[in-house]
């Protein structure tokens, strides 16, 4: 006989990545802080939990960036998990994955796990768990790239011993190549949903695509609850959980949960003309307004500036840069000098060899099959643009 049927709630979550080592960001104190950002994200989902009463917790691989993590980092991690009041269950993605020596199989962690989250519980077997009136189908991955396919175990499943309750299938990998979306993300566990049976699941639960993406009407990819790199895409978004309400036989409610406490920006712009510096530098205040440490910029520019514009960009970069986690930026700015600039350089009758290698730097500085000499007269003539400024 059929049991009385149940609506479950719970939090789907993936990729924390914790341990992050964001190599690329030069200051340590930022390192640092973008690292622990990763720790209280943790936090703020546990508040979530506890406000909305979840059921449980599943995070659908990828906790920790590596298979064995600094134990300080996995350590604090657990710490914040414990504070989260529902089960929170967890499959090993491909950057933690659950092969022999990983972290999941080691002593310690699992003595630190039942002191400090006694509330977690790792799946690293294929088998169905229920729980909280549901049916969780884990597809671990036990290794960094699966030999087979992480889903084709269910295809298997005798369905008819299942319990009764929402079906819900956790699983790490791509539905597709995202290579032509990030190159940062493709995968080569790929994850075949048509293989599934027909009505065998209500909810399919992936990770491992850092943006939210619905793959189809049961199927979603949640994202990092902290974002983590910069967008490739206009429609890319991360820093977010979901909250899932199920029922046997329904469709998904999916709701959508905002986490992220920095701001990722990025900003293009075709500067023609210094003028165009103030345009700049006020889309950028508008990203940022008050804040310092908390945003992190991708500005790709290009276009042309005078010798004076050049200037004035490149100290403004070095005093937003202050304000910002990480300031990466892609210029393909032309430095062109201005016929105002170079009169006085030129116009120099007492001195007819300064003003004839200024002459030639400008030739060279407009050349356009050779860069490298181009960047190199333009750097020469601001010297000789500064040293004329000095002369009494």
């Amino acid at each position: 006989m059929f049991g009385v049927l149940r609506l479950v709630r719970f939090l789907h979550t993936a990729d924390w990545q914790i341990g992050k080592p964001y190599a690329r960001v030069v200051d340590p104190d930022h390192r640092a802080r973008l690292k622990q950002v990763r720790i209280a994200v943790i936090q703020r989902m546990a508040l979530f939990v506890q406000r909305q009463q979840l059921d449980f917790v599943l995070v659908a691989g990828d906790l920790f960036d590596s298979p064995a993590p600094a134990r300080s980092e996995v350590a604090q991690a657990l710490s914040a998990i414990g504070q989260i009041p529902a089960p929170v269950l967890v499959i090993p993605g491909n950057h933690d994955h659950g092969g022999p020596g990983s972290l999941w199989h080691q002593g310690w962690f699992q003595e630190l796990s039942a002191d400090v989250a006694p509330n977690l519980q790792i799946l690293l077997e294929r088998q169905p768990v229920s729980l909280c009136g549901a049916v969780v189908l884990p597809c671990p991955l036990m290794r960094q790239t699966a030999v087979e396919d992480p889903l084709s175990w269910l295809t298997q499943l005798n369905t008819s011993e299942l319990p009764d309750g929402p079906r819900i299938v956790l699983a790490h990998g791509s539905v597709q190549s995202f290579a032509a979306l990030d190159s940062q993300e493709a995968s080569s566990n790929q994850l075949s949903l048509e293989q599934l049976p027909q009505g065998l699941c209500d909810y399919i639960a992936l990770g491992d695509w850092h943006g939210l993406k619905q793959v189809s009407a049961n199927a979603w990819y949640c994202g990092c609850p902290e974002q983590d790199r910069f967008p490739r895409t206009a429609d890319y978004a991360s820093s977010q959980v979901l909250l899932v309400e199920l029922e046997r036989g329904c469709s998904p409610a999916v709701s959508i949960e905002p986490t992220g406490a920095l701001q990722w920006h990025h900003i293009t712009m075709r500067l023609q003309g210094d003028a165009d510096l103030e345009l700049l530098e006020r889309q950028v205040q508008q990203h940022l307004g008050q804040r310092s440490g908390e945003d992190l910029l991708l500005l790709e520019l290009d276009g042309q500036l005078s010798l004076t514009g050049a200037a004035r960009l490149e100290a403004w970069l070095t005093s937003l840069s202050s304000r910002l986690l990480r300031l990466k930026h892609r210029q393909r700015v032309r430095t062109l000098p201005s016929d105002a600039e170079l009169a006085p350089l030129l116009d120099r009758p007492g001195d007819p060899l300064f003003a004839r290698v200024v002459s030639s730097l400008k030739e060279q500085s407009l050349q356009q099959d050779n860069a490298e000499e181009s960047r190199l007269a333009v750097l020469a003539l601001r010297e000789l643009q500064l040293l004329a400024s000095q002369e009494i």
